[in-house]
């Protein structure tokens, strides 16, 4: 008898594992996706892996972003303690905050067999489909491929890296974040509109749902129905972190 492997992998499940973070500094969530993005290159454990979480307040700069958008001097912000970071992925500064769920998406495109353009389609499916869930009229931006609106501007944004075929960062969805701050950096400094769930269904929106729905939507386009769901990760240790108001003199 003569086994068709090839046919039989290609019908095997590949199980995702997702990671529940709940609120961790940016650095931290860095160091854990370059960990991450090791495992999924060498297929040594993991072929994919979602780390889901919220950020304190602080600033991520990616390749398209310059000083014009922030609001003052990077010294100033840390000074009140907000953070700013340059890092090595697409897309606008961004402010980060409690209330923004992020999903860092670590994938070998080549094993999905899509392209970095099909991948950045199907994490603005994944999303539009969670803001539907959540009965908020969302679409792709018009104009831009890196954003999913709703019917009061940028809900969420996307942000991605590609090197060597893996995938790292991913998305920012915008929950329940303080609007007011959100307008003062990046994109709402250029100009744009920018919205959140909260806002676009005018009541509060449970972050635990969106979360569940984001996972499930996500795993379903990237291909992985199959995922294992874990609170938190070794290599992470909870540390207390004092937030304070971006706007307020401490």
């Amino acid at each position: 008898m003569t086994i068709d492997w090839e046919a039989f992998t290609s019908k095997t499940a590949t199980i995702a594992e997702v990671r529940l973070l709940g609120l961790v500094d940016v650095m931290s969530v860095l160091a854990l996706q370059k960990l991450m993005v090791h495992e999924v290159r060498s297929q040594s454990r993991i072929n994919a892996a979602i780390l889901m979480c919220e950020h304190p307040p602080a600033v991520t700069m990616g390749a398209d972003s310059n000083l014009l958008e922030l609001p003052a001097d990077p010294r100033e912000l840390e000074a009140r303690l907000i953070s700013v970071h340059r890092v090595k992925r697409d897309g606008h500064a961004i402010l980060h905050q409690p209330g923004q769920l992020i999903a860092y998406v670590v994938i070998s495109l080549p094993e999905c067999g899509m392209n970095a353009a099909e991948y950045r389609d199907h994490l603005l499916r994944a999303v539009v489909l969670s803001c539907r869930e959540q009965q908020v009229s969302a679409r792709p931006g018009l104009t831009d491929d890196s954003v999913v609106e709703g019917r009061h501007g940028v809900i969420s944004e996307i942000g991605i890296r590609v090197e060597d075929g893996v995938t790292s960062f991913g998305i920012c969805l915008n929950v329940s974040s303080r609007l007011d701050e959100q307008r003062e950096i990046g994109r709402g400094l250029l100009g744009q509109k920018i919205s959140s769930l909260d806002a676009e269904r005018v009541r509060p929106t449970q972050m635990s749902q969106v979360r569940a729905s984001l996972i499930q939507n996500l795993c379903e386009e990237l291909g992985y129905p199959e995922y294992h769901i874990h609170s938190g990760h070794p290599f992470l240790k909870r540390t207390r972190v004092q937030v304070n108001d971006k706007f307020t003199d401490h």
